[in-house]
């Protein structure tokens, strides 16, 4: 596992690196955006939409070892975060890195953070909404996971998994206060279903 601190980057400049980032994840394709019909989605007869909901898969599809993640995070955020994203992708044998970002920089750190080999980028809670809306919408081989929030409008590169009391489209919204005790099945969740080719979707906890 490694942290990273973030740092404000040019956002062209971000860009521009994204096109020269090494290969994903075996599963973990950049631009995988349309579902596969198996358990992580509905039949390829009927494509979904981007933010079409969906119940989280009983029987998740398995999350390539050595999945790359990126998880932003802003500033002042519960140090509980880090530590059970950290453990849980330990577990998988992931890859972790750290941002915490610039107020002022936001996009561009969300940017920097798809400019390097992440697979998948993770935001938690509502407090980076606003900057994941626009940096996904310039991004859109970079995939994004965000954790108890959803985008305002759908995307079909940002996954969402949410669940009662915090599923909130409002950046800013109040974080529950369970958060951090349900991160570790919401952030399997979201990695599987994006492995499996189910993302751009939200994805509801029981």
């Amino acid at each position: 596992m490694k942290r990273t601190a973030g740092t404000a980057l040019i956002l062209a400049a971000a860009f521009a690196l994204t096109a020269c980032a090494p290969g994903s994840a075996d599963g973990m394709s950049r631009g995988a955006t349309t579902a596969q019909g198996d358990a992580a989605g509905p039949s390829p007869s009927a494509p979904p939409s981007p933010g079409s909901t969906h119940d989280v898969p009983q029987n998740l599809p398995a999350i390539p070892a050595g999945v790359r993640v990126s998880l932003v995070l802003a500033q002042g955020h519960d140090e509980k975060i880090p530590d059970a994203v950290e453990h849980t992708l330990g577990e998988i044998d992931a890859e972790l890195a750290v941002i915490t970002a610039d107020p002022a920089s936001v996009v561009s750190d969300l940017a920097s953070a798809a400019a390097g080999d992440a697979d998948v980028v993770v935001v938690v809670g509502t407090a980076l909404l606003a900057s994941l809306d626009s940096a996904s919408a310039q991004l859109l081989d970079q995939q994004f996971l965000v954790i108890g929030g959803q985008l305002p409008e759908p995307t079909e590169n940002v996954t969402a998994v949410v669940w009662s009391g915090a599923d909130a489209r409002v950046p800013g919204s109040e974080i529950p206060g369970n958060l951090v005790a349900i991160l570790p099945e919401a952030v399997t969740a979201g990695l599987a279903v994006i492995s499996d080719g189910g993302s751009g979707m939200v994805y509801t906890l029981p």
